[in-house]
Parts: structure tokens; sequence; C-alpha cells
């Protein structure tokens, strides 16, 4: 009897198993995603693809929800991303300076000769941990990465006097967007002037502006081209970044092996050194090509001239370390600058 009875019993255990249905597939995490710049920006467009192969690299168990400009302020953004209304954001560190300063470095004189020398420091090396640090302590938001964007360097009315010599800068109206790049044209012995982009154009036309501290693809972008006639290399800013945070909230929900899949897409080496060439070659590059037809100059100040521009703007450096030890974070502030300036001076032709 005892044989008779476990068969049947096995065979209900079967069919129950075979009839059951199959676990439903796990819903992906949706992410919501801001930047605070215009969709299709040409220097950001770096970040979709990252937040593209983010997504394929999940397989299915992440989707990211982008937005443009919204659903909050760009002044609001760091808040709302530290408060977890939104999961990623892409902004200039510089917008939230008055909380957070320690990543000012990104705007600053002679930070950088190369894109290679910013991914060393700033994406897999010491200045993006300590970014990293500082961010989670002060802001509860992780910081993911540094992106490229594009040096600085000066763009001259057509109506001013040209520039060849460090000299040349004093006593120009420079065009500033505020905060370290006024202070850095107040040391070059010039004097700041604060208009928006799209104020540039007109204040250069009008006289306000001799000069401004700009990117290449500001003369396309802006019209620059039709009322300025020359740019002034090396830049003053060699490498200047925006910088990808995700909330701490939103991070500590994702699994060891999500965590580490993201860091390794957002500081992937080939990506950086793809879209920089993209930016180099692909549209700045054109850009030039264009502005040299239409009669601007490129002029590189001779090296010794260089330098003076470097050293009188050596201040902003203290500028940088007096507002982080503001807010308490001195040491590191002072680790970046001598990280940064060692490389710098390492590198110097």
């Amino acid at each position: 009897m005892k044989k008779i009875f476990v068969f049947p019993v096995a065979f209900v255990l079967f069919a129950a198993i075979a009839i059951s249905p199959a676990p439903a597939q796990e819903k992906p995490l949706t992410l919501i995603y801001e930047s605070v710049y215009p969709k299709g920006h040409m220097r950001f467009l770096v970040v979709e693809e990252m937040l593209d192969r983010i997504e394929a690299h999940s397989k299915g168990r992440i989707k990211v929800d982008r937005h443009y400009g919204e659903p909050v302020s760009q002044k609001e953004a760091l808040n709302a991303l530290t408060r977890g209304a939104i999961d990623l954001l892409v902004a200039y560190p510089t917008y939230y300076d008055g909380k957070i300063a320690i990543g000012d470095w990104i705007q600053l004189p002679a930070n950088f000769r190369s894109w290679q020398d910013c991914w060393d420091l700033a994406v897999n090396g010491r200045v993006a941990e300590i970014m990293d640090q500082i961010y989670l302590k002060n802001a509860r938001v992780k910081y993911l990465t540094s992106t490229p964007v594009a040096p600085y360097n000066f763009q001259v009315a057509k109506r001013a006097k040209k520039v060849r010599t460090f000299e040349d800068f004093k006593g120009m109206k420079i065009r500033s967007a505020g905060g370290s790049a006024s202070i850095a044209i107040k040391a070059l012995g010039a004097s700041p002037v604060m208009t928006i982009g799209g104020e540039y154009y007109q204040a250069m036309q009008k006289g306000v502006v001799d000069a401004g501290l700009m990117t290449t693809y500001s003369l396309k972008q802006y019209r620059l081209w039709e009322v300025a006639d020359q740019v002034v290399d090396p830049p003053l800013v060699g490498y200047s970044v925006g910088f990808l945070w995700m909330s701490l909230k939103s991070w500590e929900k994702l699994s060891g092996d999500l965590q580490d899949m993201i860091l390794k897409t957002t500081r992937s080496k080939d990506l950086w050194e793809k879209w920089t060439q993209a930016y180099e070659k692909d549209q700045d590059g054109p850009i030039i090509a264009e502005a040299k037809k239409m009669g601007v100059e490129f002029y590189v100040l001779p090296a010794r001239e260089a330098e003076k521009m470097y050293q009188a703007t050596n201040s902003v450096w203290d500028w940088y370390v007096e507002e982080c030890e503001k807010q308490g974070t001195g040491a590191e502030a002072r680790e970046v600058r001598k990280l940064i300036q060692e490389r710098f001076k390492r590198k110097n032709p």
C-alpha cells in the first residue's frame, strides 16, 4: 500500500510544478535623468551615449527617463538630486559652488593641458576620489564622472586692439560668466563684464566688451565670427568639464554589479577619446576652418607670454582654496590644487 500511495503524490507534485506560471520578468528600475542643457547640446552628446550603454549593459534592469531643462530648474537641480526627486544630473559644478566649491577647478586657469590629463586625475584618479568623498558627505550624491566639454580661450572683437603679448590684455573689457573667470580676468589687468551667452554677440558688436573668455565652438554657436576677428591661444582654462552625479538614494537601491557597471561605463576612457576627437575634429575643426574664411586670426601667444598669463592668474587657485576652506574642505582643495598644478607643470613644453 505504501508504494501505491507514494507514486500518486509524486505525480501530483510534478504536475503542479509543470503547470505553475513562469516567474514574472523583473520590472526595470526607471532612473529620472536631468541635463540642465538643451537636448542635443553638442558637448553633452557623450552623456547620451553613456546612458545608452548603461541601459544596454543592464540587460533590461535599468531604464533612463531623460529630461532637458526640467523637471526642476538649474538652480534647484542639485538639491532635487539630494532629495531623490531626480536620480541623475549633469551640470557644471560651478552652478552650485555656494554650497560646494570643490568642483570649481573645472574653470580655473592652467588646470589641464589635455583631455588625457583630465581623465587621468578627474575620472580615474585621486581628484575623482576627492570629488566623490565631498559630494557624498555634503550633498548625499554620488560623483560618477566628469564629462569632456572644451578649453576656454579668448575671442577679440574686430573693433578692439589685437593681442600679441601678455601686456595687451591690460585695460581690456573682457566678457566673463562670473566667479573664478572674473577673478582671472582681473588678474590679467583687465575688467570683467558679466554677460550670459545670449548677450555675448551684442556686447561685442556694441563695444561693451573688447574680448571674451569662451569656447571655440561659441564662434558658431553665437555667430561671433561676425564681430570677432581674433582667437588667442593657448587656452586660459585648459580643459573644462561637466559633472555627472547620481542621488545617493538611487545609488543605494542598485545591486553591486549594477553599481560596478555604471562606474565602469561612465568612466570609460574609450568614450572620452571618441568624443573629444569628435569635438575637436568633427565640430571645432570645421568651425575653425569657416572662421578663418571669415577673416578670424588664430593667434598663439609665444611660450614666454603664455607663462606670464598663467603666472598672473595663479592667484585664482588661492581664491579656490579660500572658498573651500569656508565650507570645511580646505585640505581637500589644497590637495586638488597640488595634483592638478604638478601635472600641468610636468607637461610644460
